[in-house]
């Protein structure tokens, strides 16, 4: 007598289709973001996962999307789990400037200006207090000038009119020096640089296949391609937009710090790191890789804004650039015109 299906073998089984639909729509989400919301036909662009169960890993991923300069085409991209120790470097550059010479300088005009503007203000109805006015301007530009007795005073006239030569030399005989107020200076932002390591181990002919076609993804989009088949002009290295996304509503991580668009510009690739060992194909049993990425221009603080709270990584600099071309060949074919023989 066949055995009746219980109702939590049933359930069991409903359940077992049910996560197999999630991940179906898992990797057609992940599709679908890694190529601007358009699903990918089988077989035009690759979306690679790895490990192939990377959806019920349960861990945030990292997703890599190929951005053609171009921008209206499909783009590879690649998920992988999220890396431990992921680090984001954001630095300014300082530098210093000197104001001792033009601070003390100012400060002697200013007594001389505050005097005989106080001079003039009391001399429209007491000429004596304009008097006092003007000489305690006098005595104390004076005073300033020499605080530092005739010889600092003949410094700072040296280094007013760039004698810095000749003001070295009676420092130095004098044993004092004009304080060089020496004051901080921003210089400017730096570029940020990223870097992920991942070791790939393949469990099946898959993955080792999987594993073959992400290296070799990172691999072609580093380089540069010649432009028209012809070596003459290469075509920037294509863009990388680098995300952090819940493996579940594949949504970008808010807590997670944002990257803007980034260029590949290093990819390390060590075979086998830990034992010499190959699978029956021949395929190497571990592939570590690391990859380097530098943001393509030095953000504001609005940039970074924008990225952080709205997720805007478009380079608003990039299309200023292509836009002034684009004048720049338009006057050129009219001047062209205007000078071509009728």
């Amino acid at each position: 007598m066949a055995r009746q299906t219980t109702t939590t073998e049933k359930a069991f089984s409903e359940a077992k289709k049910g996560i197999g639909v999630v991940r179906e729509g898992g990797a057609k989400i992940l599709d679908a973001l890694a190529n601007n919301g358009i699903p990918q036909a089988t077989g035009v662009n690759a979306v690679c996962h790895f490990p192939l169960d990377v959806l019920d890993s349960g861990r945030p991923l990292i997703r890599f999307a190929c951005h053609p300069s171009t921008d209206h085409h499909p783009m590879d991209s690649v998920s992988l789990p999220c890396p431990q120790g992921l680090t984001f470097g954001d630095s300014a550059t300082y530098a210093t400037i000197d104001v001792g010479t033009l601070a003390a300088v100012g400060e002697v005009v200013q007594a001389g200006v505050a005097g005989f503007t106080s001079a003039k203000n009391n001399g429209e109805g007491n000429a004596a207090a304009a008097k006092q006015a003007a000489t305690e301007s006098l005595k104390d530009s004076y005073r300033k000038m020499t605080s530092g007795g005739i010889g600092g005073a003949a410094i700072l006239a040296a280094r007013k009119i760039g004698m810095d030569s000749v003001a070295g030399g009676m420092e130095f005989a004098a044993k004092q020096v004009v304080n060089p107020r020496t004051n901080t200076t921003f210089a400017g932002n730096t570029l940020r640089n990223f870097q992920f390591d991942f070791k790939m181990i393949a469990k099946s002919p898959q993955e080792v296949d999987m594993i073959h076609q992400i290296h070799t993804i990172f691999r072609n989009n580093l380089y540069a391609a010649e432009l028209g088949g012809e070596s003459i002009m290469l075509k920037y290295p294509n863009q990388w937009e680098i995300t952090f996304v819940d493996p579940i509503e594949m949504k970008e991580l808010k807590y997670i710090p944002k990257i803007y668009r980034t260029y590949l510009t290093g990819l390390n690739t060590v075979v086998n790191s830990t034992a010499n060992t190959f699978h029956k194909d021949m395929a190497p049993y571990e592939i570590d890789v690391a990859l380097q990425f530098q943001e393509t221009k030095i953000l504001t603080r609005n940039e970074m804004e924008d990225l952080q709270l709205k997720g805007v990584r478009k380079n608003k600099d990039e299309a200023l650039a292509t836009q002034g071309v684009n004048n720049i060949k338009s006057i050129l074919k009219k001047g062209a015109e205007f000078i071509a023989p009728q």
